[in-house]
């Protein structure tokens, strides 16, 4: 049934019904509940979860306290607070470790098969190979990050980021900038109005902007973030030392490449990388270039998922009881500027705003699917999106592809390449009023172009 149906199948995918292919789907259903008790886990310090309302700017809505509110409950840790200090912690670390040894024992060798049956992917959907991070988890007051920030090649060299390189593009998208359309606009300037046309002259294809680094294309997410902090020269070190020996890397597949029981990102990515091997026979260091494909992109946010997961377990242990949590700011009476540059888990998300009177006067998003799923600024392929460039030139299926196993093998192979760049494009579909009243209604054929535009009365 729907959703599930219609669906499309290829000759080399995984039988669900012997193993791999069955471990994989056992595997996907215990993800489910594994990202439940991570969303379980949050909530004891932030409140709802996954979209919580506990963080606010200047810091947190509740202080943390060492001994209040008291609860004597006992049994399973995944339940509902509220908690004092002492049991949320031991909450946390209990829901945590279930997830580490998930993370350890389950999802990272189910990367490692799956890279090992489908090798070619590691040279398929290689895309822009520039990679933009933001970084996130400050780990001192000096402003070190644990995740780093910067902007990296395909020549594997970091190099800094500064927001004022950040440009916004509409060529090619249903937007209008007036007499400056052709042109590019910082988010401080940007401007974000529907201008939807039937007309084929005009280009234009898509409801998302086209941010760049200039006239750069850049892709963001767990790849970027996790390669910009393999090439840094100040990584910081997480371990396995508190884990049981049942859920340590050391016990299971990655042991073959030594034990991790302390690591930095670069010794976790080239041990993980020691595992697998390529189409072409490469192995360890060779495939370090290759983690611009789809199957690096997986790599990517498998290991840092291990990476975070291993570093809470010890900045949980950092958290303070006695401090302020909020630390006001005055709302200034000047006209003013800034910005707030973090790592949502689909990649770099930037806010832009300005403020007149004491009010918000202007408010840019730049989010990371706009990054990777941006049209093109122009004709050549380097001016296309991240995603775009990722798909141009790379082989879906043998020609012609007429029968419909082929077409489905086709099919198949594009979303391969697609899915692991995360999308979340619903925001590029929607069109509103400050009322919540619907604007226009579009309807888009198979090809990208509008079929019809209906006004709403």
């Amino acid at each position: 049934m729907a959703p599930w149906l219609p669906s499309y199948t290829a000759a080399d995918m995984l039988d669900g019904g012997v193993t791999p292919g069955s471990t994989l789907i056992l595997h996907y259903v215990t993800a489910l509940n594994m990202r439940r008790k991570m969303h379980t886990a949050s909530a004891l310090f932030s409140g709802r979860h996954p979209i919580q309302n506990a963080i606010v700017p200047g810091g947190v809505t509740t202080l943390w306290h060492a001994t209040t509110p008291a609860n004597a409950s006992t049994g399973t840790y995944d339940k509902f607070g509220p908690f004092n200090a002492t049991e949320s912690k031991t909450k946390f670390v209990s829901l945590l470790n279930e997830v580490r040894g998930f993370i350890n024992t389950q999802y990272i060798p189910d990367v490692v098969t799956v890279a090992n049956q489908f090798s070619q992917f590691w040279h398929a959907g290689t895309g822009c190979t520039n990679l933009l991070s933001y970084g996130d988890f400050p780990t001192d007051n000096a402003g070190a990050l644990f995740l780093k920030r910067g902007i990296s090649t395909g020549a594997l060299s970091l190099a800094a980021f500064s927001q004022a390189n950040v440009r916004e593009y509409v060529d090619y998208s249903w937007y209008n900038y007036g007499a400056l359309d052709a042109k590019d606009l910082h988010p401080f300037d940007g401007k974000t109005i529907p201008n939807m046309t039937t007309a084929t002259s005009s280009g234009k294809y898509s409801w998302l902007k086209a941010p760049r680094l200039g006239t750069t294309t850049y892709e963001v997410g767990p790849l970027a973030r996790m390669i910009n902090t393999y090439l840094s020269t100040s990584q910081q070190n997480t371990g396995e030392t508190d884990l049981v020996s049942a859920s340590r890397l050391a016990t299971y597949v990655m042991a073959s490449a030594g034990a991790l029981a302390t690591y930095n990102c670069k010794q976790l990515v080239d041990t993980a990388l020691s595992l697998c091997t390529s189409s072409l026979g490469e192995s360890g260091a060779d495939l370090v270039g290759n983690l611009f494909s789809p199957l690096g992109r997986h790599a990517a946010r498998a290991l840092e998922a291990k990476y975070l997961a291993d570093a809470m377990a010890d900045w949980v242990d950092q958290l303070n009881t006695t401090s302020s949590c909020y630390t006001y700011a005055k709302i200034p009476k000047q006209i003013s500027t800034g910005y707030g540059l973090a790592e949502a888990p689909r990649g770099a998300l930037g806010h832009w705003i300005k403020i007149e009177g004491k009010k918000v006067a202007k408010y840019q998003c730049v989010v990371p699917s706009t990054w990777n799923f941006s049209p093109k600024i122009g004709t050549a392929i380097s001016q296309h999106g991240a995603v775009e460039q990722s798909l141009i030139g790379t082989v879906i299926g043998a020609a012609p592809g007429n029968t419909v196993a082929e077409r489905s093998t086709q099919i198949v192979n594009i979303l391969r390449v697609v899915h692991p760049f995360d999308c979340c494009i619903a925001c590029a579909v929607h069109v509103v009023n400050p009322e919540g009243k619907e604007v226009m209604k579009f309807a888009v054929g198979p090809d990208g172009k509008p079929t019809n535009i209906e006004i709403a009365k």
